[in-house]
């Protein structure tokens, strides 16, 4: 429905770096004592997914000079390339530790999401199943088949895996902005709404979740509720994605408004809107 909106589902990352280092680059060199490398090991984890990327890529690498064979911090460093954005390079490490005892699962999680993130969703959904399966914990696999199954337009199997997803995690904004986003494609107006407030409450800050949630009001054609108290920096975007919904609603005249607000707020900002305006012409032109 939503093709020309400036809003989405939110992707899962995993955590900035480099690759790992050389295993012939220091042979020579002695072992961190077993109680030094479980700390660093700790403090690398810990930075990671304190969304400090940088500074746990140099403790992962630190890790990796003197003990090359480390399977935590390869698999920390996959889940740095995963966030940020080099999905192909993570899943070369991913790949190599399915095997493992102890990161198996996580790492079959992550060859899917990478494979997902290629766009490769037949392969993506084999390993997420798989990881899944190992492990039924892990609810970004969940979340990432579920937006297969999204995305394959099967909205009661998505409704399923993001329930099964949130009983993992309940707590999770990215999850609820997921299924509100979901039920919104569906044509659950006020299930996505309710979704999207939970995951508001949860991450204040995110503009992604404040724009969906004023997409779903808007298409209950509470167009004045949802270009409330918008910032004046985000207003184009906002008066672009609710001028599209009152113009796949019917509301032409409406929509037209929108439009006309949205190119005044920013002359700049037509690339989409410019689309939607000719799409309306063409409807309204229909109507004639």
């Amino acid at each position: 429905m939503f093709r020309r909106i400036v809003v989405t589902v939110v992707f899962l990352a995993m955590g900035a770096c480099s690759t790992v280092a050389d295993k012939h680059a220091s042979e020579a060199k002695p072992s961190v004592a077993q109680p030094d490398m479980e700390a660093l090991i700790s403090a690398a984890d810990a930075t990671r997914l304190e969304g400090r990327l940088t500074e746990a890529v140099q403790i992962y690498q630190q890790i990796l000079v003197t003990n090359p064979n480390s399977v935590a911090a390869q698999y920390g460093m996959a889940e740095c390339l995963f966030a940020i954005g080099k999905p192909r390079d993570a899943r070369t490490i991913f790949a190599g530790l399915t095997k493992d005892a102890q990161f198996g699962a996580a790492a079959l999680q992550g060859v899917g999401l990478a494979d997902l993130a290629l766009n490769k969703r037949e392969a993506a959904a084999a390993s997420l199943n798989q990881a899944v399966a190992a492990d039924p914990s892990l609810w970004r696999a969940l979340n990432g088949l579920a937006l297969i199954a999204d995305l394959q337009h099967r909205a009661d199997e998505a409704a399923e895996l993001y329930g099964k997803a949130l009983a993992a995690n309940p707590d999770s904004a990215v999850l609820l902005n997921n299924r509100g986003y979901s039920r919104l494609m569906a044509g659950h107006a006020d299930e996505a709404i309710a979704d999207f407030r939970r995951a508001i409450a949860l991450d204040a800050e995110s503009e992604t979740i404040e724009n969906n949630l004023r997409l779903a009001i808007a298409a209950k054609g509470k167009y004045a509720e949802a270009t409330r108290n918008v910032p004046r920096d985000r207003m184009p975007i906002v008066l672009n994605n609710v001028g599209y919904v009152a113009m796949r609603r019917g509301d032409l005249a409406d929509a037209d408004g929108f439009f006309a607000r949205a190119v005044a707020e920013n002359p700049n900002y037509d690339s989409i809107t410019s689309h939607n305006l000719d799409e309306l012409a063409a409807l309204k032109g229909g109507r004639q």
